[in-house]
């Protein structure tokens, strides 16, 4: 009688038992790295609502903020954040901290936080006219010589 060579059954559940073992991890793999994606994106938007909404915040019409919080929401990529602002006093007088935390959706997930510092304007003085008085710009106010001064030639060593 003639032998055939092949695979017995037990060989064959033993390779399926390890392919199974290896495709549950690779499946394991790519599922951590799609979810770090994920939190990565939501990172990097919520570092730019952050980023944004502290701009904003600086550059207001009110010059000088006044302690307590502000919150707020914004729509980016499609997604609603909402951000929280606090100004708190620091050891300076004429400085503010900004702390700003971003949060996505309804969730209270934290995704961003960031941290800036407002300092208090310079007051502006008035002349006897009610008008500022800057004398940097004043066609009247003469100016000293524009002219470069010339540069002395080095000594050869």
């Amino acid at each position: 009688m003639k032998r055939i060579h092949g695979f017995t059954l037990l060989e064959v559940l033993v390779a399926l038992a390890v392919l199974a073992i290896a495709m549950g991890a690779i499946i394991h793999a790519a599922t951590q790295s799609i979810n770090t994606t994920a939190t990565l994106r939501d990172r990097t938007f919520a570092g730019w609502v952050a980023r944004n909404q502290v701009s904003a915040l600086l550059l207001e019409s009110k010059p000088w903020p006044e302690e307590g919080s502000r919150k707020g929401s914004v729509e980016l990529a499609n997604r609603a954040w909402r951000w929280e602002a606090r100004f708190h006093p620091t050891v300076d007088p004429d400085l503010r901290r900004l702390e700003l935390t971003v949060r996505a959706g309804e969730s209270d997930v934290e995704f961003g936080k960031l941290v800036a510092f407002k300092g208090k304007p310079p007051e502006s003085s008035t002349d006897a006219t009610g008008q500022p008085s800057d004398t940097t710009n004043n066609p009247a106010t003469p100016k000293e010589s524009q002219s470069p001064t010339p540069r002395q030639p080095r000594p050869a060593p």
